[in-house]
Protein backbone atom coordinates (compact mmCIF):
# COMPACT_ATOMS: atom_id res chain seq x y z
CA UNK A 1 0.00 0.00 0.00
CA UNK A 2 1.33 3.35 -1.17
CA UNK A 3 2.41 5.51 2.25
CA UNK A 4 0.79 8.86 2.43
CA UNK A 5 2.85 11.70 3.20
CA UNK A 6 1.83 15.49 4.16
CA UNK A 7 4.72 18.08 3.62
CA UNK A 8 4.18 21.43 5.20
CA UNK A 9 6.27 24.32 4.55
CA UNK A 10 5.17 27.97 3.33
CA UNK A 11 7.96 28.61 0.81
CA UNK A 12 6.46 26.98 -3.02
CA UNK A 13 9.99 26.28 -4.55
CA UNK A 14 10.57 23.41 -1.01
CA UNK A 15 7.42 22.31 -1.40
CA UNK A 16 8.04 21.00 -5.03
CA UNK A 17 11.01 19.72 -3.88
CA UNK A 18 10.07 17.89 -1.80
CA UNK A 19 7.26 16.61 -3.23
CA UNK A 20 9.00 15.73 -6.35
CA UNK A 21 12.06 13.80 -4.70
CA UNK A 22 8.68 11.83 -2.70
CA UNK A 23 6.77 11.16 -5.80
CA UNK A 24 9.20 9.89 -8.06
CA UNK A 25 9.93 7.48 -5.27
CA UNK A 26 6.44 6.14 -5.28
CA UNK A 27 4.94 7.84 -2.06
CA UNK A 28 1.35 9.91 -2.27
CA UNK A 29 1.70 13.36 -1.33
CA UNK A 30 -0.17 16.19 -0.22
CA UNK A 31 0.99 19.46 0.56
CA UNK A 32 0.32 22.57 2.17
CA UNK A 33 1.76 26.02 2.80
CA UNK A 34 0.26 27.27 6.28
CA UNK A 35 -0.09 25.22 9.94
CA UNK A 36 -4.12 25.73 9.76
CA UNK A 37 -4.37 24.01 6.11
CA UNK A 38 -1.98 21.08 7.21
CA UNK A 39 -4.07 20.50 10.11
CA UNK A 40 -7.13 20.14 8.17
CA UNK A 41 -5.21 18.01 5.64
CA UNK A 42 -3.30 16.14 8.73
CA UNK A 43 -7.39 15.29 9.64
CA UNK A 44 -8.91 14.20 6.22
CA UNK A 45 -5.92 12.39 4.94
CA UNK A 46 -4.83 10.62 7.93
CA UNK A 47 -0.99 10.65 6.61
CA UNK A 48 1.19 8.09 7.54
CA UNK A 49 4.01 10.50 7.92
CA UNK A 50 4.42 14.29 8.23
CA UNK A 51 7.35 16.66 7.01
CA UNK A 52 7.15 20.11 9.01
CA UNK A 53 8.66 23.04 8.75
CA UNK A 54 9.19 25.16 11.90
CA UNK A 55 8.99 28.72 10.76
CA UNK A 56 5.73 29.72 9.10
CA UNK A 57 3.55 32.79 9.28
CA UNK A 58 0.83 33.34 11.34
CA UNK A 59 1.17 29.85 13.27
CA UNK A 60 4.32 28.42 13.26
CA UNK A 61 5.68 24.66 13.13
CA UNK A 62 5.99 24.93 16.45
CA UNK A 63 2.90 25.19 17.96
CA UNK A 64 1.41 22.96 15.03
CA UNK A 65 3.73 20.26 16.04
CA UNK A 66 2.37 20.77 19.69
CA UNK A 67 -1.06 20.69 18.15
CA UNK A 68 -0.95 17.29 16.31
CA UNK A 69 1.17 15.66 19.36
CA UNK A 70 -1.63 16.46 21.77
CA UNK A 71 -4.60 15.13 19.18
CA UNK A 72 -5.63 11.42 19.88
CA UNK A 73 -5.49 10.55 16.47
CA UNK A 74 -2.85 12.53 14.98
CA UNK A 75 -0.31 12.62 17.65
CA UNK A 76 0.44 9.13 16.78
CA UNK A 77 1.60 10.22 12.89
CA UNK A 78 5.31 10.31 12.94
CA UNK A 79 6.93 13.62 12.14
CA UNK A 80 10.22 14.42 10.69
CA UNK A 81 11.19 18.36 10.65
CA UNK A 82 12.77 20.14 7.92
CA UNK A 83 14.35 22.96 8.77
CA UNK A 84 16.41 26.33 8.01
CA UNK A 85 17.70 26.96 10.91
CA UNK A 86 21.32 25.68 11.94
CA UNK A 87 23.17 25.47 15.05
CA UNK A 88 25.84 27.68 12.75
CA UNK A 89 23.38 30.49 11.98
CA UNK A 90 21.80 30.24 15.75
CA UNK A 91 24.91 29.15 18.34
CA UNK A 92 22.29 30.45 20.91
CA UNK A 93 19.03 28.39 20.13
CA UNK A 94 19.07 25.11 19.96
CA UNK A 95 16.35 23.54 17.84
CA UNK A 96 16.14 20.41 18.88
CA UNK A 97 16.49 20.49 22.32
CA UNK A 98 13.47 23.22 22.65
CA UNK A 99 11.61 20.45 20.66
CA UNK A 100 12.61 17.68 22.60
CA UNK A 101 11.68 19.78 26.10
CA UNK A 102 8.38 21.27 25.40
CA UNK A 103 6.92 18.60 24.07
CA UNK A 104 4.84 15.25 25.09
CA UNK A 105 7.14 13.41 22.29
CA UNK A 106 9.73 14.16 20.30
CA UNK A 107 10.44 14.37 16.70
CA UNK A 108 11.16 11.20 14.83
CA UNK A 109 13.76 12.53 12.58
CA UNK A 110 15.11 16.41 12.44
CA UNK A 111 16.59 17.57 9.37
CA UNK A 112 18.76 20.66 8.03
CA UNK A 113 18.21 22.43 4.49
CA UNK A 114 19.09 21.80 2.03
CA UNK A 115 18.27 18.55 2.54
CA UNK A 116 19.64 15.92 0.08
CA UNK A 117 17.26 13.82 -1.84
CA UNK A 118 19.24 10.74 -0.20
CA UNK A 119 19.06 12.23 2.92
CA UNK A 120 15.29 12.95 3.10
CA UNK A 121 14.27 8.88 1.35
CA UNK A 122 16.89 7.75 3.73
CA UNK A 123 15.09 9.07 6.90
CA UNK A 124 11.34 8.44 5.05
CA UNK A 125 12.21 5.03 4.73
CA UNK A 126 13.81 4.60 8.45
CA UNK A 127 10.92 6.23 10.14
CA UNK A 128 7.90 4.40 7.83
CA UNK A 129 9.97 1.16 8.58
CA UNK A 130 10.06 0.62 4.35
CA UNK A 131 11.71 0.47 1.38
CA UNK A 132 11.03 2.58 -1.67
CA UNK A 133 7.64 2.86 -2.99
CA UNK A 134 7.99 2.06 -6.63
CA UNK A 135 6.63 -1.30 -7.75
Amino acid sequence: MTKKILIVDDEPAMLTYLSTILQDHGYMTFCSQSAEEAWEKALKESPDLITLDLLMPEKTGIKLYRDLRKHDRLGAIPIVIITGFTQEQYPMIDFRKFIYERSIRGPEAFLEKPVAPEALLETVEKVLGCGPQKS
